[in-house]
């Protein structure tokens, strides 16, 4: 289950096989500052909030980037602390929507996702993505 040819549950999807933005993705160097600090706290300390997780998995997979979601769940197997081979799987097939329950038009937007949650989202963006820190908060919301 921990790919997508041969997966007897999952759509084929035409992903974007691109080392580039999944590699800024990783790194937390996509331009989105809220994606980029959940990316960079998964770095640092290993954990991202299961919302967190919602979020830069919408925006590497159905969301911005598109990137096939094997590729995005390796990079949380090797940085989770708390990995789980088949939920980590199960969870980035769902979010996704390669399976399981592929209709779901929800999909966790990281400006829209940080304007909901202000000044701790700000303060949060500012401790781990110290380069925006000076910007206008309405820039980090951006």
């Amino acid at each position: 289950f921990a790919r997508i040819d041969g997966n007897p549950v999952c759509r084929q999807i035409g992903w974007r096989d691109n080392d580039t933005y999944l590699t800024a993705w990783r790194d937390g160097r996509t331009g989105y500052p809220l994606v980029d600090a959940f990316m960079r706290q998964l770095a640092r300390h290993g954990w991202i909030h299961h919302l967190g997780r919602h979020v830069v998995a919408c925006f590497a997979t159905r969301g911005q980037l598109y990137l096939p979601w094997p590729q995005c769940a390796a990079v949380f197997e090797q940085r989770l602390v708390d990995a789980d081979w088949p939920l980590n799987n199960g969870n980035w097939m769902w979010l996704s929507a390669s399976a399981f329950y592929h209709t779901y038009f929800r999909v966790y937007s990281p400006t829209a996702f940080a304007k909901k949650y202000g000044a701790e989202a700000l303060a949060f963006v500012r401790h781990f993505v110290p380069e925006v820190a000076a910007l206008p908060d309405k820039r980090l919301m951006a």
